[in-house]
């Protein structure tokens, strides 16, 4: 038991541990959905596209966190108006706008001579770096997405299983798709301060797709999910805390580590691609009727 609660008495520890459950439970919640609309690509692409709003905040010495999360906001409406005015796919327009992005944030970078930890925090995470400000923009942004969520639970639904016949049945389909990319983008952005950019999309992805493992049950995928991104964010914390290594890579190998477990023991065996979404018949979950 002294394992688990020594750290504690440090300040620092109980601000990462706080942070850590906080993204762990918004990620999974975030990353349901984002795995039922086969949206995996978009996380990978805001995290890597958020770059660019680092370096912009770094530059100019404004506070990184809300530089990058308005920058990620309008990276999000941009790869939607792309997707909707260019007549492009989805993942089309991702692959445009990120890469666009990751490049103008690395040729930022490789302007400084030289750049604080802050920076490379970010890159790879630094969940023990966590101050009392991050974490008061953690916990509200993180209760605001939430909040959101549980007031238009039936509308994300619907508009999840089928957006033609949510926009037929009179749902907003527009505000909604807008509405899930900026949420997404706004969990990137305070995600990459524990698991850092490179690895956002794990904790993102990974719990969802463990889940998936277990259940067909949309409200049962959710509380799995949550579960597995929880329990997988405070083990990685403390494997980093004792192990000194990257918070990002041991949350993130702890994540793979529970959807390996869960595909090697699920009755169900679902294959690794509708797992993370990729080829996804999500009329196979029962979320309207559980």
């Amino acid at each position: 038991m002294h394992l688990l609660l020594d750290p504690l008495q440090f300040a620092f520890m109980q601000n990462a541990l706080l942070g850590t459950v906080t993204i762990g439970i918004l990620c999974a919640v975030i990353g349901s959905f984002v795995v039922l609309l086969r949206l995996a690509f978009i996380g990978e692409g805001l995290a890597h596209g958020s770059l660019a709003g680092l370096a912009i905040g770094y530059l100019m010495q404004w506070d990184l966190y809300l530089t990058a999360n308005f920058y990620t906001i309008g990276l999000a409406l941009l790869i939607g108006l792309v997707h909707e005015k260019a007549k492009v796919t989805l993942d089309t327009a991702i692959g445009i706008l990120f890469s666009a992005s990751m490049a103008l944030g690395i040729a930022l970078i490789s302007s400084m001579k030289f750049y604080t930890t802050d920076l490379t925090g970010y890159l790879f995470g630094s969940v023990l770096a966590i101050t009392p400000f991050d974490l008061k923009i953690i916990i509200g942004a993180a209760l605001l997405i939430l909040l959101i969520i549980m007031l238009f639970y039936k509308e994300f639904v619907f508009y999840a299983f089928d957006p033609e016949m949510a926009e037929v049945a009179g749902l907003p389909r527009t505000r909604l798709h807008y509405a899930m990319l900026i949420m997404t983008a706004v969990t990137v952005v305070i995600a990459s301060q524990t698991v850092g950019i490179i690895l956002v999309t794990a904790l993102l992805i990974i719990p969802a797709a463990s889940a998936q493992q277990w259940t067909r049950s949309l409200k049962r995928l959710l509380l799995l999910a949550i579960l597995f991104g929880l329990t997988s964010a405070v083990i990685g914390l403390y494997i980093s805390y004792y192990f000194n290594v990257a918070s990002g890579a041991s949350i993130a190998l702890t994540a793979a580590l529970f959807f390996l477990i869960s595909f090697l023991l699920s009755p169900q065996r679902q294959s690794l691609r509708r797992s993370f979404g990729l080829k996804e018949n999500k009329k196979t979950l029962t979320g309207a009727k559980s």
